[in-house]
């Protein structure tokens, strides 16, 4: 069995004013996944939004999805993160979904468990808000 460095990575591949094409791949350190979908910076903004109120120390859960559920070709991915009270690592469940281009063939899925530092978490919310804001090409969590 390969043993991988777990992360989720959004990268961003194509841009414009409203939307944004982003591969999203994750790993934890027997599995991985990849997908592409479509978001809008306002949802990226959301989500940052959302990561910065969770990092305030107590126990919390936040639960996030990208994408477009029936967007042929494309995916959805799932973000189930919670932290016990004033825990230093979180749990962050990604769920990658990838769409058939064709009907006749079915969606597959990837769930992964991560355990990313709150501080990681914190540099991620950074980073999710320069790709929103067209700064930067890339959100990284973990290595």
């Amino acid at each position: 069995m390969t043993s991988r460095t777990p992360h989720l990575d959004l990268a961003v591949t194509w841009a414009d004013e409203e939307l944004q094409e982003l591969r999203v791949s994750a790993a934890s350190e027997r599995f991985s996944g990849e997908i592409s979908l479509y978001a809008s910076p306002d949802e990226l903004r959301d989500v940052a939004d959302r990561l910065r109120n969770f990092l305030n120390g107590r126990s919390e859960r936040r639960d996030f999805l990208l994408g477009q559920e029936d967007f042929a070709g494309f995916g959805t991915v799932r973000l189930d993160l919670y932290r016990k009270l004033f825990a230093e690592t979180a749990t962050l469940e990604v769920t990658l979904r990838a769409n058939p281009g064709e009907r006749q063939v079915h969606a597959e899925t990837c769930l992964l468990r991560l355990s990313p530092a709150v501080a990681d978490v914190e540099r991620f919310e950074a980073e999710l808000r320069r790709i929103a804001q067209r700064q930067g090409t890339r959100a990284r969590l973990g290595a």
